[in-house]
């Protein structure tokens, strides 16, 4: 019996192949396209997926959709350049489209052009008021060492997220930046020993505590899973970025988390 991802693929295949016996710009061929891509996203066969939103995207009958699909798959499979593109291709088609504006920014700043991306994240923010927004608009601040502004937004992505792990991390990360180390430990306090805590959380509150002066609670940091070798490179990393001067840097070499 063929595998659940040869099968996919099979089905993908005879859907493709029955497509191209219809007029091409037929809506109901575009609608099925997407609905399919969707699915198999779902079940998680990107490669697949992404196969099939391009070809849904070059129909005539095309939305903006298609390629916004494209680029948050191609975003998830960590290919900014690609995603960058597909993004580019979504806005030529509705120059407004704040979803393509975010995937656009999104995809930029990670390619290290925070400069370019800021003004994307900045409408995008504004129209959408979602916490993923802001987070992404709260790391281009910071930077490009808009620290005060990269707090604003941050604090914003965390009020629209009740408060998640990644947002609290984040916005402490960025009190450290602005020289407000006890806000920055309260911010994170419990956050390594709480339900759900991921490593990255863990690392970051080890890092807030190395950065705020508080070497000695850096060493009870929760690690999971506990690591003394790991600890000691972490803290040797957090004291590295405490000594970088320039703001901006600083914030690249922290790593705030781009959520979503």
């Amino acid at each position: 019996m063929p595998c659940p991802s040869v099968f996919r693929l099979f089905c993908a295949s005879l859907l493709l192949a029955g497509c191209t016996t219809s007029p091409l710009g037929s809506e109901g061929n575009y609608a099925r396209l997407m609905k399919l891509a969707g699915d198999i996203e779902q079940r998680g066969d990107s490669a697949t997926a992404t196969t099939l939103y391009l070809r849904a995207a070059q129909a005539p009958e095309a939305t903006a959709d298609a390629w916004n699909r494209l680029g948050a798959i191609r975003l998830d499979s960590d290919d900014p350049q690609a995603a960058e593109q597909a993004y580019q291709q979504a806005l030529a088609l509705e120059p407004e489209n704040t979803q393509s504006l975010l995937g656009l920014g999104t995809a930029q700043l990670r390619l290290g052009f925070a400069q370019r991306a800021h003004p994307l994240l900045e409408s995008a923010a504004t129209d959408l008021q979602t916490a993923e927004a802001f987070t992404r608009l709260g790391i281009a601040e910071a930077q490009l060492g808009h620290i005060a502004q990269a707090i604003g937004a941050l604090a914003e992505a965390r009020r629209l997220s009740h408060g998640d792990a990644d947002s609290r991390s984040n916005l402490a990360l960025a009190y450290v930046l602005d020289g407000r180390p006890e806000q920055a430990l309260r911010e994170v306090e419990g956050l390594d020993r709480a339900t759900g805590a991921q490593p990255r959380h863990q690392r970051n509150v080890l890092l807030i505590q190395v950065l705020a002066g508080d070497l000695q609670t850096a060493h009870q940091v929760r690690l999971s899973p506990s690591d003394d070798a790991r600890r000691a490179a972490l803290i040797e990393q957090a004291l590295r970025i405490k000594g970088i001067a320039d703001p901006a840097a600083r914030a690249k070499a922290m790593g705030l988390v781009d959520e979503g």
